[in-house]
């Protein structure tokens, strides 16, 4: 049996007002020309994505993304301080395998300018379906007023933000982390994008008789793209090893995660080092003690787009 198929509707526009009954005739249109067969919405989460309007293209290629295996209604929040009518934009999209019909994706598409983000609420939480868990992904710098950003946290249970996108990863990741520890369920994709380096630092230090107290320092290189996996990283080897590590910011701009890893570990038995190196998609570690030097191992470096991630975020909110 062939894998299943899926139908789009045509767009449809509707002023901020007509919301609820556009999304009733939305329905109608799903159920249209199916020749007597039953449609099901099988939508499982409400998601809430916000960026500026030239992101646009990604935010509309993470929700084709989430679709195909976490059904949802997505409403997509684009920042555009040049929009001038209150108008909507909505679709849906239909999973056919054989007589089976589901709906697995509506979409809500807002443009709005800062001003507007105080009626959110008011126009979205009508539209949430309150039996299903609600995700925010904030996907924009940390905001300076963290009023517009706490004013839709408040729509759902859990927050997805990306520090990679921060203007300041120093001063705003101890703020998220703040937010952490104060119970609030908050995510950051870059904690994702660097567990290769943190699994494969643990694999090497699974080859060496590890003392706790022993002194541990070591160097970070990393790109622009990079600061802030990188900077959680270090955060993470402080809080485990007590290490001092340096941060050397001149690495390649394009890769998301450290060009270049390297430990000493200043053990009673003699000093280790555990080096990693970015080549292409993947990981080269070694680690070398002064009587043995162990063939280096390979991982894979990457975690997944943004839709992959998002989707790992959600499953372990």
């Amino acid at each position: 049996m062939s894998g299943p198929t899926f139908d789009r509707t045509a767009k449809q526009m509707a002023s901020w007002t007509e919301l609820p009954s556009a999304l009733h005739s939305l329905w109608d249109t799903c159920m249209q020309n199916q020749g007597g067969t039953d449609v099901a919405r099988a939508l499982t989460l409400n998601v809430l994505a916000i960026a500026d309007a030239n992101d646009e293209a990604s935010l509309r290629d993470i929700t084709e993304q989430l679709q195909r295996h976490m059904p949802c209604r997505a409403f997509l929040l684009l920042l555009d301080e040049s929009a001038d009518a209150e108008n909507a934009e909505l679709l849906a999209t239909t999973r056919c395998h054989g007589p089976i019909r589901d709906i697995v994706l509506e979409q809500i598409v807002l443009r709005l300018r800062n001003q507007d983000l105080a009626r959110v609420p008011g126009l979205l939480r009508p539209l949430i379906l309150d039996d299903l868990p609600s995700h925010l992904f904030w996907s924009m710098a940390w905001p300076g007023n963290e009023q517009s950003f706490d004013t839709l946290a408040r729509l759902c249970q859990h927050v997805i933000v990306d520090s990679a996108r921060f203007g300041n990863p120093a001063r705003e990741l101890p703020i998220v982390k703040q937010r952490q520890a104060r119970a609030d369920r908050v995510t950051d994709l870059s904690w994702l994008r660097v567990q290769p380096w943190r699994r494969a630092l643990a694999e090497a230090f699974g080859r060496l008789d590890w003392q706790p107290n022993t002194p541990v320092k070591g160097v970070i290189r990393h790109g622009k793209n990079a600061r802030a996996t990188s900077m959680l990283l270090a955060d993470w080897l402080h809080e485990r090893l007590a290490a001092s590590i340096a941060m050397e910011p001149d690495g390649n701009h394009d890769s998301i995660g450290p060009d270049h890893v390297s430990l000493q570990v200043a053990l009673a038995s003699g000093s280790i080092e555990i080096v990693i190196d970015l080549d292409g998609d993947k990981m080269v570690t070694h680690v070398t003690t002064q009587s043995h030097c162990y063939l280096p191992f390979r991982s894979a470096a990457l975690r997944g787009n943004d839709a992959k991630l998002i989707s790992m975020a959600i499953d372990a909110s």
